[in-house]
């Protein structure tokens, strides 16, 4: 028999929840309804939590009369190329990882570490002299192999406990079968592990969405710039634009929002993967 659980701890519990949640969705808030608010009522004082008068005006101006539509459509572009190269990368190496031993397995793994903790600072000068030389600056070639050095490392320990989740004994057995490695691997293996792929999936589409060092370098062509440094261009000396900020912020994130959205049950089963053992 199931024990229902008291009121008051039901009370307590939703309170909490309620205490974490706010100041996580305020921001989220006020940037959705800064971006529907008048330019007059955006420097109302004292702020107004709700807006008195609701226009789309910031919308209409940043897609018509600024270069919004291309940055949107360059990050996604880069974005989709980044997310799609590193999962071909991290599910062959994360699976190597896990199923073989071979000397120097170990040091890469660390080196892999060891290069996700390095600030991206102090890489974008040796990355922007490499680029320049081979002829990648403002190219979606030159900054997706940016936005690879800061997904990867992260992406290949994600994936790794997904592997190690599936009983290697389903290998074996389809082994004994007549199935090759590569039939194993992609008949067997990959639709297990697709939670922990599509979780680390959106990880690296997300990391690399809202990239904004490398990309302001490496993206000099006004024409090529992404999203996030888009937005930046709305600060300048003179002023700063605070409803073309706030309506390029709501598209920036409705594309991530999607995406979650569609694949909300395998990013929730791929996070737990591999936290129970038994």
């Amino acid at each position: 028999m199931v024990k229902k659980r008291p009121l008051f701890s039901k009370i307590l519990h939703y309170a909490g929840l309620i205490i974490f949640t706010v100041p996580v969705m305020f921001p989220i808030y006020w940037m959705v309804i800064s971006s529907i608010r008048t330019t007059e009522e955006l420097f109302t004082i004292p702020p107004e939590l709700f807006p008195k008068t609701f226009t789309l005006q910031s919308y209409i101006d940043v897609i018509t009369t600024s270069n919004i539509p291309r940055f949107l459509l360059n990050s996604l572009i880069i974005a989709t190329l980044t997310t799609v190269v590193a999962l071909f990368i991290c599910v062959l190496a994360s699976y190597s990882f896990v199923r073989f031993s071979y000397p120097g397995k170990r040091a890469v793994l660390i080196s892999m570490l060891f290069s996700y903790i390095i600030p991206p600072v102090l890489l974008f000068l040796p990355f922007y002299m490499i680029l320049s030389k081979i002829g990648l600056i403002n190219s979606y070639a030159g900054i997706v192999a940016a936005h690879l050095t800061l997904v990867t490392p992260f992406m290949l320990w994600m994936l790794m406990p997904t592997f190690r989740a599936i009983p290697k004994t389903l290998e074996e057995a389809a082994m004994v079968d007549g199935a090759s490695t590569y039939q194993t691997l992609t008949k067997i293996v990959l639709p297990l592990a697709l939670p922990g792929i599509f979780s680390s999936g959106i990880f690296a589409f997300t990391m690399s969405w809202n990239e904004f060092l490398y990309s302001s370098i490496i993206m000099m062509n006004d024409k090529m710039r992404t999203l996030p440094v888009g937005i930046a261009s709305f600060v300048t000396s003179y002023d700063i634009r605070w409803d073309s900020i706030m309506a390029s912020s709501v598209l920036a994130a409705i594309p991530v929002v999607i995406i979650f959205r569609l694949i909300q049950d395998y990013f929730i089963e791929g996070m737990t993967a591999g936290a129970v053992k038994g």
